[in-house]
This record gives C-alpha cells, sequence and structure tokens, in this order.
C-alpha cells in the first residue's frame, strides 16, 4: 500500500467503512480497488495508478462508454481506448490497464473523472 500523504483523500462508501490511499471502486464482483491519481513526470497528464493490477477487455470497454452517451470515443484499437468526457478531458485506457488522463484542470478534477470512467471501466476488466 502507498504510504498515505495530505493529498490522500478519503471517503465513506458505506455506514461504517472508511477506506483511506485513494478512492474506492466497487465492480460487479463486488471487489473493491484503491487506487490514486499522481502527475506524470512530463506533467502533460494524469496517471491513475490502481493497487490491483487489471487488463481491459477493450471491445467491451468500447461497447460500455458508447452505451453512456456521457463519452465521446476518439480512437479505438485493440491495445488502446481514448475517450473525451464531457468536460473536455481526454483519458487514455491501455489493454495492460494504464489509464492517462489529459487536459484536466487540476489534479482534482482528475481524480473526479477517474472516479467516474472507473465505474465503468472495471466492468471491463479482467484480473
Amino acid at each position: 500500500m502507498a504510504p498515505i500523504t495530505e493529498s490522500v483523500r478519503i471517503r465513506n462508501f458505506y455506514e461504517d467503512n472508511y477506506y483511506a490511499d485513494g478512492i474506492l471502486m466497487e465492480n460487479e464482483y463486488k471487489s473493491i480497488i484503491p487506487f490514486f491519481v499522481k502527475l506524470c513526470s512530463d506533467k502533460a497528464a494524469y496517471e491513475v495508478k490502481l493497487q490491483r493490477k487489471i487488463y481491459f477487455k477493450m471491445d467491451c470497454l468500447k461497447e460500455l462508454f458508447e452505451a453512456t452517451g456521457q463519452y465521446e470515443l476518439v480512437v479505438y484499437t485493440p491495445h488502446i481506448t481514448i475517450i473525451k468526457s464531457c468536460r473536455g478531458a481526454e483519458v487514455t485506457f491501455s489493454k495492460d490497464g494504464r489509464i492517462l488522463i489529459k487536459k484536466a484542470l487540476d489534479k482534482r478534477e482528475a481524480e473526479a473523472i477517474a472516479e467516474d470512467v472507473l465505474q465503468i471501466a472495471l466492468e471491463a476488466s479482467t484480473k
């Protein structure tokens, strides 16, 4: 687990359960995956780091985001999918589980976008 810092957000998703060290997501299998967002070394994007390794089924990911109507599909290949949020940010998903967020105003917005897209993307993940 990553060390807890000032930037860690704590969320209460259930009455008696508090989770630290990122935002916690729940996929269809009721698995909770903590994550954190950090600025990439080139400072051009934010990287979403999941604490558990996952892989995305890209065709399923594409279908899920198209079905929401809230995201525009920018690029789709068998290896990467790029979507554009209604906020204007671009989110890149790699088949190997990496997630980058570009054009977010700040870290707080990147975290909010990550929370939104992970709720959908985890349905297209494999362990």
